[in-house]
């Protein structure tokens, strides 16, 4: 019996330990998990750190440099173009492992929409040959809007593609919301010479267009550009209205294209 006693105790510790091991490793697994979260951040945190003191510290050296709100963001914008100027690669790096899946996925969306209208004009151009060797040309103007991509080059301002993808130049919250005001405002621009002028955008039609130019500019990163802007333009900057206006929009229409599964039907519904 005291054998048998000695056979289970044992066998009982060994249990206990085992399972003190089992919720050690869940532990350090917790902590990996976190320890890997708070990795995910640490280049943001530390440009943020350093933005925060050194122009803390510039204000509290050169008080004359707060002297009023303009000077303080002007301040704040040169500490801030003077940090990213070394930073900016590591933490815009940071940035796209974060939102890398989400314009991979966009992109391939952008790639098969295009092949996709590429192959149904093959198509319709194949049929419409063969209509024509049989000597039937009525049908010539069916194959019009068959063979015609929804995105027209009259819809596409020039100056509004190169603000676009100037974006992936610029190394700061304020260049880049400028490149997005640009970028806006040649949309506008664009809109009211093929109006006529005197007849205002709708918002609607405005997303439209805004997700047209996305398609064709093709920005490899917009995602991880717009998530930057999220997370460095500071509020002082949004509130002057363009920017903020300007952002905001860019913001919709990316979602509006990262959540679609189907941009004819989505977009170019009242195009066919």
């Amino acid at each position: 019996k005291m054998e048998e006693t000695d056979t289970n105790s044992n066998g009982k510790r060994k249990e206990t330990k085992a399972i003190d091991n089992d919720n050690a490793d869940d532990a350090n697994g917790s902590n990996d998990e976190d320890d890997e979260s708070n990795f995910c951040r640490v280049r943001r945190q530390d440009a943020h750190g350093v933005i925060k003191h050194v122009t803390a510290t510039l204000l509290e050296v050169r008080p004359g440099l707060g002297a009023t709100s303009r000077l303080t963001e002007l301040t704040a914008s040169a500490v801030e173009s003077l940090v990213f100027g070394e930073l900016y690669g590591s933490v815009f790096e940071e940035i796209c492992d974060e939102t890398g899946y989400k314009d991979d996925a966009l992109m391939s969306k952008i790639y098969r929409f295009e092949s996709e209208h590429q192959a149904r004009r093959k198509a319709c151009m194949e049929e419409l040959s063969d209509s024509r060797e049989e000597g039937g040309g009525e049908a010539d103007d069916e194959f019009v809007d068959c063979v015609e991509f929804p995105i027209t080059d009259e819809n596409i301002s020039v100056g509004a593609l190169g603000a676009l993808l100037s974006m992936s130049d610029a190394k700061s919250s304020v260049d880049k919301l400028e490149h997005c005001v640009k970028f806006l405002e040649a949309i506008s621009v664009h809109f009211d010479q093929a109006a006529g002028g005197g007849k205002a955008v709708s918002a609607d039609y405005l997303l439209k267009m805004v997700c047209e130019h996305i398609i064709v500019a093709k920005v490899p990163r917009l995602n991880a550009e717009l998530a930057f802007l999220e997370e460095f333009a500071r509020d002082e900057q949004l509130l002057r209205g363009k920017e903020g206006y300007s952002l905001v929009t860019l913001q919709a229409s990316l979602h509006f294209l990262n959540a679609s599964n189907d941009f004819d039907a989505d977009i170019f519904q009242d195009e066919y």
